[in-house]
């Protein structure tokens, strides 16, 4: 109940309010230090999914300034606190916002297990748009390790996936980077190394 709120919490919960009015003006350093100084509070009184709600804003504030080194910590701190207490919805959002950064950072590798960490709780809610966007993604840096039969049934799911829920320019998008692919894998750009390559 509010009543039992310990004054600071009280007091955080208004900077966070003042923190998105900051943000919406433009001040997006001092919307920063405001969240900051909310998200410590939420932690020492264990409000968690206030404090989750903090750092993630944080991390928006990062990746809106292009400072996306800075942008990972507070999304994996909200995404840990999310898992914890089994906010899968969150989450899957935190996970995606992961992906973002990587991808921005080009380290396409290292959001692979948040693109598997997000399909599964898309397919677990049958969020098909979040599903279809996570296998392209996968699909994406698969073809980027030169893993391309990894790649190519990612993409082909993904496009699947858009043409039953309608999005033809989403599948188009989907079935174009799988031609692409195809025609990769046709001209012999598979490692020596590839034992996998199939007969397609």
């Amino acid at each position: 109940m509010a009543e039992n709120r310990h004054p600071e919490v009280e007091e955080a919960l208004k900077w966070y309010q003042e923190a998105k009015i900051m943000w919406a003006q433009g001040r997006s350093l001092d919307a920063l230090a405001r969240y900051e100084e909310a998200y410590r509070v939420f932690v020492k009184h264990q409000h968690h999914k206030e404090a989750a709600n903090a750092a993630e804003k944080m991390g928006d504030i990062y990746f809106h300034r292009g400072n996306f080194e800075k942008a990972l910590k507070p999304y994996k701190i909200a995404l840990d606190i999310c898992e914890e207490y089994q906010d899968e919805l969150g989450a899957a959002i935190l996970s995606e916002k992961i992906v973002y950064v990587y991808k921005e950072l080009r380290q396409p590798e290292k959001a692979l297990p948040y693109l598997y960490r997000a399909l599964e709780i898309a397919e677990k809610y049958k969020d098909a748009h979040r599903a279809a966007r996570m296998l392209a993604g996968i699909g994406d840096v698969y073809r980027g390790q030169g893993r391309y039969q990894a790649a190519a049934e990612a993409y082909e799911l993904a496009a699947r996936i858009y043409r039953r829920i309608g999005s033809r320019e989403q599948a188009e998008l989907a079935e174009r980077a799988l031609k692409a692919l195809r025609e990769e894998m046709g001209a012999g750009e598979l490692s020596p190394n590839h034992s996998d390559q199939g007969n397609s």
